[in-house]
């Protein structure tokens, strides 16, 4: 290495997760199911952004992890990402919610969970911050962005008007996405279709009469429907991009998608 050259940078120290007890089960839905945990350790938990995400680590049987010995080498178990639902300060309480769609490492964990149960969970990071000149918005979501949704709902400042157009298996999974804010999604169920999913989410933006040009998009959904969304609305509807929010919560045939989809391809 030469003077002019520098070292790379130190890889940036990631905090510890913090621990918490499962102290509530509840089926939200028959597809939904949500876990409220809460412990001393998150009275260190930053209050989440609209839409933001937490980590959840699953060590193997038998490896107790984070290991208090720093010479400990257990390696960083296996993760999943999910939005914090709700988060109260007051009790130190955490919230989420998991689709139920078979076999997983986190919705296998979720299906099995009961009351006393340790829970790791690192974050929150990312989300939402609604634009000052928020007055119209349209959200758009599948089952795994529903809580996410429900967020934005209740950042919204008063006097937003809200569309918002829900993807889901059939009528048992529709629910209110807000306790606080109420509004009337469009339903859109997959029973008896064999679309992808997000095709339908993609067939009512493609019917959608022009917005106005003063409207914001929160769009999040299966990655790739995300990205077909987005093209329609800037090439079909003309939607500046600066007013687009998307995210790929989730992507068909792929186990662990990341976190950070921001739709920039």
């Amino acid at each position: 290495m030469t003077d002019t050259q520098s070292a790379a940078p130190p890889r940036k120290q990631r905090p510890p997760p913090k621990e918490a007890f499962i102290d509530g089960i509840e089926h939200v839905t028959p597809g939904v199911i949500r876990i409220s945990c809460s412990g001393p350790e998150l009275a260190q938990f930053a209050t989440p952004k609209p839409g933001g995400h937490v980590k959840l680590f699953f060590p193997p049987p038998g490896v107790v992890w984070p290991s208090k010995d720093p010479a400990s080498d257990i390696p960083r178990p296996p993760s999943r990402t999910y939005t914090p639902r709700n988060f109260d300060p007051a009790h130190n309480r955490l919230a989420i919610e998991f689709v139920r769609h078979g076999e997983g490492l986190a919705s296998s964990w979720a299906e099995r969970a009961r009351i006393g149960d340790r829970v790791l969970i690192g974050g929150p990071g990312g989300g939402y911050v609604p634009p000052e000149d928020l007055r119209s918005i349209v959200i758009i979501a599948d089952e795994s962005a529903m809580p996410g949704a429900g967020m934005v709902l209740e950042a919204m400042p008063p006097g937003c008007a809200a569309q918002v157009i829900c993807e889901i298996a059939d009528t048992t999974e529709e629910r209110a996405l807000s306790p606080l804010v109420a509004c009337q999604p469009l339903w859109l169920h997959r029973t008896n279709k064999t679309a992808l999913p997000g095709a339908l989410l993609e067939e009512a933006v493609r019917a959608m009469p022009s917005p106005s040009a003063e409207t914001y998009w929160w769009v999040a959904c299966e990655a790739a429907s995300m990205r077909r969304i987005r093209d329609l609305l800037v090439a079909q509807h003309g939607v500046d991009r600066a007013r687009l929010h998307v995210r790929g919560y989730w992507k068909f045939g792929e186990a662990n998608h990341p976190d950070h989809d921001y739709g920039a391809d």
